[in-house]
């Protein structure tokens, strides 16, 4: 990619627990435990403008491999501080990893935030608030991160056990490509109600994206040896499947991402990789980079 372009940078993949996940002796996560290059960790991007600033989406307890991972990628030497943090939303693994933009560890302030009111309320309670300087994010209405970043972001509401704060995808409007970042929702049924589309495919067309990264937590109903799916509700990649089918021509590419540590979807060789493949479509990968 040439210099000015912006650039995308996937730095995490899985649900917020990663892989290797505490408390699990799966094969994944023992193995992720005694390899490093097996580890996954928690779903997050970054953005490169094309002035050279860099753009955090999500803020995980895994920051500092993250940091490194899109310096490699990107060509800036071995970590980086972003100029931005942006947040979809206050459930812990998105944003376990505030604390360390604090006198801790990086000690920044005035850092921009960008949150939904609610986030930041969240962020505020909790104390760790001080190395920002907080913006409250209207859904629908771009915004640059910093001037001369050459790219928007749009929030986009999105219904999502919402306990603590409200939920939102981003809208991540370059010059070349857009790309949607959904990585948690309940449902198609709500959020396809709440954003008044018929279909998947209508409402990411609708938003004029290339690229779609949405949310893949769970293969199937069945995949966490009956725990109850209803206490970690996410539209199945098998549901997301059958709504899809095969990629037709005109479609944005589909990235699968915040992939749980049983997701068998993880496992390139599985059926379900194929079938997925098959299809057209991909599970996301830590250090792809993606042209915006």
């Amino acid at each position: 990619m040439a210099a000015g372009d912006v650039e995308l940078v996937v730095v995490g993949i899985a649900q917020d627990g990663g892989s290797p996940q505490a408390g699990c002796s799966c094969e994944r996560c023992v193995t992720a435990l005694n390899d490093r290059t097996k580890i996954l960790y928690p779903v997050s991007c970054v953005i490169r403008g094309v002035d050279g600033s860099v753009h955090l989406v999500e803020a995980t307890r895994s920051l500092p491999h993250q940091l490194g991972i899109a310096a490699t990628s990107l060509g800036m030497g071995d970590s980086l501080i972003p100029d931005s943090v942006s947040l979809t939303h206050a459930h812990l693994g998105h944003i376990d990893g505030i604390g360390q933009f604090g006198k801790e560890a990086m000690g920044r302030t005035g850092m921009p935030l960008y949150a939904s009111d609610s986030v930041l309320r969240v962020l505020g309670e909790r104390q760790l608030s001080a190395p920002f300087k907080a913006n409250v994010v209207l859904p629908g209405s771009p915004f640059r991160p910093t001037e001369g970043c050459g790219f928007e972001l749009e929030f986009v509401r999105v219904p999502h056990r919402d306990e603590y704060s409200d939920t939102h995808a981003i809208r991540v409007i370059g010059p070349n490509n857009t790309l949607l970042f959904l990585p948690d929702h309940d449902d198609w049924g709500q959020t396809l109600g709440l954003v008044g589309e018929s279909s998947i495919r209508e409402w990411l067309r609708s938003l004029g994206v290339d690229v779609a990264m949405i949310d893949g937590t769970f293969w199937s109903d069945d995949e966490l040896g009956g725990r109850d799916m209803t206490l970690v509700p996410h539209p199945t990649i098998s549901e997301t499947l059958g709504l899809l089918g095969e990629k037709q021509e005109g479609d944005p590419e589909v990235i699968f991402i915040h992939l749980n540590h049983t997701n068998p979807a993880l496992d390139g060789g599985s059926s379900q990789a194929g079938e997925l493949s098959n299809l057209g479509w991909s599970i996301g990968e830590q250090g792809s980079t993606i042209l915006l």
